[in-house]
């Protein structure tokens, strides 16, 4: 079941990814595009075949699930700024962008680091679902390293949703609303991870299930209000589009 959903989670991001590369290339907001080359790439290494074969060439200790969390870590801070910017959300760009962001940012970057190379991380595995079972300072610090990657997540992800929430009961189209429904799913679905960080090893399916639903949340949203500026360009209603900024 967690192959499914890694599995999903990657062809969802490469069909999203590919339906932007034509206005990519045209040159219209490329930032989006790169959001999505990254939330693939993510993906991609979420996956345990590739995983274990980037990680073995790596040197099998598991820097590919670091450089996972870093990659995540870039990819949040321009969903963040772009959606804050698309929903003209000052609030929540002033938040991301500004000192309680990046102290977020920093702070979060810092313990990732510390608590890997705190622990025995030999032997690819992929999540790191691996590293627990080797007991002892390994089965303590790592629901912590895996919260520690998920806090700035769920950083951004709250500062967003006042202003996805109130788009999502908003008057605007459809098309914005039901994006704003979908990001604000994937900005819920990522504040649970960190609680999530802790439940039990029975509790692993749902916990990678939160996971997965916070991209796919995040990556349809995104599509969804590329759509929408799709449609108003050409019904010609500027209401359709997200806010004035074509995402």
């Amino acid at each position: 079941m967690i192959a499914i959903l890694q599995w999903g989670t990657l062809i969802t991001c490469t069909v999203v990814l590919l339906l932007r590369v034509p206005d990519a290339i045209r040159g219209r907001n490329r930032a989006v595009f790169w959001i999505l080359v990254l939330a693939t790439l993510c993906s991609l290494l979420s996956v345990t075949g590739p995983y274990e074969a980037i990680d073995g060439a790596l040197g099998g200790w598991n820097l590919t699930h670091l450089l996972l969390r870093f990659l995540v870590f870039a990819a949040v801070l321009l969903v963040g700024l772009r959606v804050a910017t698309g929903l003209e959300d000052g609030r929540g760009y002033r938040f991301i962008a500004g000192p309680a962001g990046r102290w977020a940012l920093a702070l979060s970057a810092v313990v990732v680091a510390v608590t890997f190379f705190l622990m025995d991380t030999r032997g690819s595995s992929s999540g790191l679902l691996g590293i627990e079972d080797k007991g002892g300072q390994n089965a303590v610090l790592a629901p912590f390293y895996a919260a520690a990657g998920r806090t700035y997540p769920a950083f951004v992800s709250l500062a967003l949703l006042p202003a996805l929430l109130a788009t999502a009961r908003s008057q605007l189209p459809r098309l914005v609303r039901a994006g704003a429904l979908l990001t604000c799913l994937g900005a819920l679905a990522t504040a649970f991870t960190v609680p999530a960080s802790f439940a039990p090893e029975d509790w692993l399916l749902a916990q990678q299930t939160v996971n997965y639903l916070a991209v796919v949340g995040y990556v349809l949203g995104l599509g969804l209000f590329w759509a929408s500026g799709l449609v108003a360009k050409k019904s010609g209603d500027i209401r359709a589009t997200f806010r004035k900024n074509e995402t």
